[in-house]
């Protein structure tokens, strides 16, 4: 029995068997464990994929308008709706909070904007539901299961590029937005002392009291952003800003000589009607009866100017303007009835009523090229009697005692190697902001209120008639809006 049992002890064969029955349960815990960590963390990893890419899709919608915050959650829904997940469920709920700053969200777990600011919608918060693991091995061996739930947080904005060095000074900007509308006019004068309605030339933060600025407010194509580093320029001189704005109007020499060269290379508008009898090239314009012929109609207040004239007293109902008065159309009654009669009594009736309706005089000055707001960039000929001729205006009545009065509408003082095609040279695109906190306000603050206006006339003396066409928003940008869009972290 002795012998038996020893060789039975030493006889090994079959112990594997018995260290597998041991350890299988443990190894297959532990693989199990590995098996559901691999799937938290992927489950994890593509919730986050899920509430990065949801905040982004949100973000991207976020443009300034009434229905924004409507349509940022549906875009990110539309997202997340499409995504699987490691869990094996194909939806993913999601929830949103909205902020005009990112301090909104961070200082208040609750705060979000209604659905009727979205206007003011900059940020969105995008939180994932909470998902598990279904039929978790870690749940049969009585672990706790940790629920995964991601957040992401997005910013939209915008930024204004190939815009006029030009900032319409006011101490309440959004009051300035509230108060305008398409068809006011505005008397704009440069100023040192940042008062409503002053105009500040901005440096580029590369060339402070430099060329360059002036450079591109005479620029048809000004490559300038606002960035961050731009300030005012201070020392700009009234007779240098003429010069600058008024290559325009065909305006190339001032009252003491020749126009700086790195300004006269710059093109003229197609229409430079201006209403004065003296044809020169001097910018500002030097002497010139207005009575006849008429400028393109002005606001009532400012059939009259003067240094003390209201910068904002411009009603809009500019259609409504008294007559100047004077010789060269005694039957008239407004402002519009001149102008029609002196530059356009040769055209047809429908025409002058066309004209007669247009709802801002920058639509007038369109029809006159032959454009409309859909082809507003489109090149127009208008020297030789070319393309336009059938609608431009004459400069006066054609008839042989106005001879001596009529001035020209299209360019004929520059000469220059560029083409006078582009009707918007006539326009200036500027922030509205507090020029006393440039530096405060941002690329994102001062890119936030940007107005399309429309030059009525020459500047002369710093100061300038001009018309608001519309303020920016990203959905009519005249293609001056870049949109970033990007996540960032509330921490």
């Amino acid at each position: 029995m002795r012998k038996i049992v020893r060789r039975w002890h030493r006889d090994e064969r079959g112990f594997v068997l018995v260290f597998l029955a041991v350890a299988l349960p443990a190894l297959l815990g532990l693989v199990g464990l590995a098996i559901e960590g691999v799937r938290l963390m992927t489950l994890d990893t593509e919730l986050a994929g899920i509430a990065d890419s949801a905040a982004l899709a949100a973000a991207n919608q976020l443009d300034r308008s009434p229905d924004a915050i409507p349509n940022a959650r549906d875009a990110a829904n539309a997202l997340a709706n499409d995504a699987a997940s490691a869990d094996g469920a194909g939806r993913t709920s999601l929830s949103f909070r909205f902020g005009a700053t990112l301090s909104d969200l961070r200082d208040s777990p609750t705060f979000t904007l209604a659905d009727v600011e979205g206007a003011g919608a900059a940020y969105v918060e995008v939180t994932t539901g909470v998902r598990s693991i279904a039929a978790s091995f870690l749940e049969l061996v009585g672990a706790t299961v940790m629920p995964v739930r991601r957040r992401a947080v997005a910013h939209s904005e915008y930024y204004a590029c190939d815009v006029t060095p030009l900032a319409v000074c006011q101490a309440d900007p959004d009051a300035f937005v509230a108060s305008s509308r398409p068809g006011r006019q505005y008397l704009f004068r440069l100023g040192p002392a940042y008062a409503n309605g002053s105009l500040a030339l901005l440096d580029p933060s590369d060339d402070r009291g430099g060329r360059r600025s002036v450079r591109l407010l005479a620029s048809n194509a000004p490559a300038f952003c606002y960035t961050r580093g731009i300030a005012p320029r201070r020392n700009v001189t009234p007779s240098e800003f003429d010069d600058a704005l008024n290559t325009r109007f065909d305006r190339y020499y001032n009252r003491q000589g020749p126009i700086a060269p790195d300004l006269a290379v710059y093109p003229p508008a197609p229409n430079i009607i201006q209403g004065r009898r003296l044809e020169t090239c001097t910018s500002p314009p030097e002497g010139g009866s207005l009575k006849p012929p008429y400028p393109m109609p002005r606001d009532s207040a400012y059939l009259a100017l003067g240094r003390s004239s209201q910068w904002d007293a411009g009603t809009g109902d500019w259609r409504t303007a008294g007559a100047f008065g004077g010789s060269g159309a005694p039957a008239a009654v407004t402002a519009v009835d001149e102008y029609l009669f002196w530059n356009h009594a040769n055209k047809s009736p429908l025409f002058q009523q066309q004209l007669r309706a247009s709802a801002t005089r920058y639509e007038l000055y369109l029809r006159e090229l032959g454009l409309d707001d859909a082809t507003e960039t489109n090149p127009v000929a208008t020297r030789g009697g070319l393309a336009a001729a059938d609608t431009m205006p004459t400069g006066g009545p054609l008839l042989a005692n106005y001879n001596g009065l009529r001035e020209s509408p299209v360019p004929r003082c520059y000469a220059g190697p560029g083409q006078p095609v582009e009707a918007r040279r006539r326009v200036v695109y500027m922030t509205v902001t507090d020029c006393g906190a440039l530096d405060d306000a941002g690329a994102a603050g001062l890119s936030r209120r940007v107005g399309k206006f429309f030059l009525t006339e020459p500047s002369d003396g710093g100061a300038v008639l001009a018309e608001l066409v519309q303020m920016l928003t990203p959905r009519r940008d005249d293609g001056k809006y870049r949109h970033v869009v990007q996540l960032v972290d509330t921490f």
